[in-house]
């Protein structure tokens, strides 16, 4: 009977764990942060990093905010009839195990409004809104492109 018991508990605990997990936001991966650094009269500036859902179930981004800006959106850029255009997208899908790439001349984030632009070498704390869940934030590094990359970006990322 003891056995039983013990062994009812754990397999209880081990659903709970699973279940915890499952709601994937804990299990997304935010590396290679960086924002672009404009001129300072810029009041916009773009995002870029990779995303990675590490869990079981699918990850919906809807959102994003910084301290620096009075919003963020998602944006993605695709040629209409000839011209690139940047659209806005209402949210991010990951599945179990993928990754996506916010890059220049792609999906980004757009920082609007911002107070003032970041200068190059400072740091900017990013953070995700998925549809369910806590945001997901990281420190993302400042610079002029991508190719001006650090060696060794921040791969942090936490709850808030």
């Amino acid at each position: 009977m003891y056995r039983f018991l013990a062994t009812a508990l754990l397999a209880g605990a081990l659903a709970q764990a699973v279940t915890a997990q499952d709601t994937g936001v804990s299990s997304l991966g935010i590396e290679e942060a960086w924002v672009r650094a404009l001129p300072p009269t810029q009041k916009t500036t773009a995002a870029y990093m990779t995303l990675t859902n590490r869990g079981s179930a699918v990850i919906e981004i809807v959102g994003g905010s910084t301290p620096i800006a009075a919003q963020v959106e998602i944006h993605t850029t695709r040629e209409v009839e000839g011209y690139m255009r940047m659209e806005r997208l209402e949210g991010l899908s990951l599945g179990p195990g993928e990754s996506l790439r916010l890059a220049p001349g792609g999906t980004h984030l757009m920082l609007i409004g911002l107070e003032r632009m970041p200068l190059p070498g400072e740091s900017v704390e990013l953070c995700l809104r998925p549809g369910a869940g806590p945001a997901i934030c990281a420190d993302a590094a400042v610079r002029r492109s991508e190719s001006s990359s650090p060696a060794h970006d921040h791969h942090q990322h936490h709850p808030q």
